[in-house]
């Protein structure tokens, strides 16, 4: 590829292979809801929300806590042996917990039991449903690469993702949908349904039965990558996005040699993509713009991680958005939900537990 051609190919320009991403504008229009939110409490790395009738959990690295929001303190669960990559209530008040690299723990009246998984599917469980009291369904990112190794699946074009039922009296696992890229966020339609949100895709999608069938697309083209959906209590969901999409990100994934060598000689803190927080740190890849300039990083500058969460209506159209900006803290919203009439979401990036009235006046 000649330079003329590359330069064109960057900025969009008379090309079909030329790479662009959607303007944040309409219902994605920025503002600084998320930063102006209430901020319930402080904890490294926060993640993985799971609202039951009783209380509100949350995830820390490998730790399980209860959120107790009127005394804004989080209380130790348990403490697993390894990362906590999902976390999924039902009806009853069952508490399903994903390990990186174990399977399931399942929290009940009888107290906590372990749930193996095929060897596959246990090492990146990313977000789990209950269709009913007896029915889990499971989101699994990637069939080849840990939770914790996403960016590798991001560039290695990962679509070993699947979702998998479970059915918790028999203890029988099947596979309902294959060949995703890496699902992160899973809900059940008013239909019965199920509504994926597929992270390299950029979109939410109702998954075909095999790795060659037809998703139908319910919204796509994101102006950044979905995480997990969040059911909201006057029907229609919350959608958590977790950083933004590049132009100089697609640039790399197009760039096979590029993209190779970056990933065998260089650190994956390294390498050029999205991320749950920028740190301003030495060995962080600079974005053309995203330079701070006499120390201040502009709103609008192209950052690597973001915070994002979106309200959608019953049928996932967008109809408002929260947003932290470049220059905000609250990035890497990677986990949402409601309850008892706030939404609360996990500011991975800013190690934050942010609390949003429902009723709260978002940007159209």
């Amino acid at each position: 590829m000649g330079m003329l051609s590359t330069i064109a190919t960057l900025l969009g320009r008379g090309s079909e292979d030329a790479l662009s991403v959607p303007a944040m504008d309409g219902v994605f229009k920025p503002n600084t809801l998320l930063d102006s939110a209430d901020r319930v409490l402080e904890l490294p790395q926060i993640d993985n929300l799971a609202a039951t009738r009783e209380g509100l959990y949350c995830s820390s690295g490998e730790t399980l806590f209860a959120i107790d929001p009127a005394s804004r303190r989080a209380e130790l669960v348990r403490q697993f042996k390894g990362e906590i990559t999902m976390a999924a209530a039902s009806p009853s008040g069952r508490l399903a917990v994903g390990v990186q690299g174990s399977g399931l723990e399942m929290l009940d009246k009888h107290g906590w039991r372990h749930i193996d998984l095929p060897a596959d599917c246990a090492r990146c469980v990313t977000a789990g449903l209950f269709g009913n009291d007896d029915t889990l369904y499971l989101a699994i990112g990637s069939r080849r690469h840990a939770a914790s190794d996403w960016k590798r699946d991001l560039m290695s074009h990962g679509a070993s993702g699947a979702i998998l039922r479970y059915r918790i009296s028999t203890g029988e696992s099947a596979l309902k949908a294959e060949g995703m890229a890496f699902p992160y966020g899973i809900a059940l339609l008013a239909d019965g349904g199920l509504a994926v949100s597929e992270s390299w895709r950029h979109r939410i999608a109702t998954p075909g039965a095999g790795a060659r069938s037809r998703a139908d697309i319910l919204i796509g083209d994101l102006p950044a990558y979905p995480a997990r959906l969040a059911p909201a209590s006057d029907g229609g969901f919350w959608l958590a996005l977790f950083a933004p999409r590049r132009q100089l990100t697609e640039f790399v994934l197009s760039e096979d040699d590029y993209r190779r060598e970056m990933m065998t000689t260089i650190p994956s803190e390294a390498w050029i993509g999205p991320d749950f927080a920028d740190n301003g740190g030495d060995e962080q890849p600079l974005q053309a713009g995203s330079v701070r300039q006499m120390g201040i990083m502009k709103p609008w500058a192209p950052s690597r991680s973001y915070g994002m969460v979106v309200r959608l209506d019953s049928r996932m159209k967008p109809l408002a958005s929260l947003h932290s900006r470049a220059d905000g803290r609250m990035h890497g919203i990677a986990s949402v939900a409601e309850f008892r009439g706030v939404l609360y979401a996990a500011s991975r990036g800013g190690g934050t537990l942010l609390g949003i009235a429902t009723g709260m006046e978002t940007a159209p």
